[in-house]
């Protein structure tokens, strides 16, 4: 499948190499044997260091008054799977992904892992194409809507988990447990999904890049279940 531009996420690229590599999925480069070609994943790596960076930078200029771990639980949610995956769809990046056709048939193109790699790969491209200074424009563009969506919601990350044990003990009720559900990953980057019971039955579940992210994810669900 050639390439059908050379702009995505509002950045033109110089080298297209670097393009196509954060697009290519691994399984398209077995499908056509192509044992010198790239796939996304090292841009992957790269992009994950890069966002994660220029968000923090962002969330701090943003909430000067913000604790630590409020800050870390804005950036998680601005950087978790499906985010990222919502980011991909909304940028169309979906169908210039290269994929084989066993992993496009299995649904892969729709696939919310996928999805959010190759967008980290893109940001991860981005700044090796130009720099920094043209990524940070493309994260700051990028995310602006979600940055304000977070400073009209900011109550929604206090501790979470506290707040769930707190409203449990109100009510005499056993403090929650948090089970590990899932890891998925390599190990640079990890995706855990964590369900919270109370009294031995599952209420919720929560996905995150750590099970302290998952774990927190996890109680915000179940907080809203509780809900009156």
């Amino acid at each position: 499948m050639p390439l059908l531009a050379n702009r995505i996420l509002g950045h033109t690229f110089h080298d297209l190499s670097l393009l196509r590599q954060a697009l290519t999925h691994p399984s398209y480069l077995n499908e056509v044997r192509d044992t010198a070609g790239e796939d996304y994943q090292r841009l992957e790596f790269l992009g994950d260091a890069v966002l994660g960076l220029l968000l923090a930078d962002l969330l701090f200029q943003r909430f000067p008054g913000v604790a630590e771990g409020d800050l870390s639980r804005m950036r998680s949610s601005l950087v978790d799977q499906p985010r990222l995956a919502e980011l991909a769809v909304a940028a169309e990046i979906a169908p210039l992904i290269l994929m084989g056709k066993g992993a496009e048939q299995e649904g892969g193109r729709s696939a919310p892992s996928i999805l959010s790699d190759v967008f980290e790969a893109l940001i991860g491209a981005i700044y090796r194409d130009a720099g920094f200074s043209a990524v940070q424009s493309v994260v700051e563009s990028t995310y602006a809507p979600l940055l304000s969506e977070l400073a009209a919601n900011q109550s929604v990350f206090n501790d979470a988990k506290s707040e769930l044990q707190e409203r449990l003990a109100a009510q005499k009720r056993p403090n929650p447990v948090y089970a590990v559900v899932s890891a998925e990953g390599p190990d640079h980057d990890r995706h855990f999904r964590v369900a919270v019971m109370i009294d031995s039955c599952v209420v919720a579940e929560g996905e995150g890049r750590s099970k302290k992210a998952a774990q927190q994810a996890a109680a915000q669900a179940a907080l809203l279940q509780l809900q009156p």
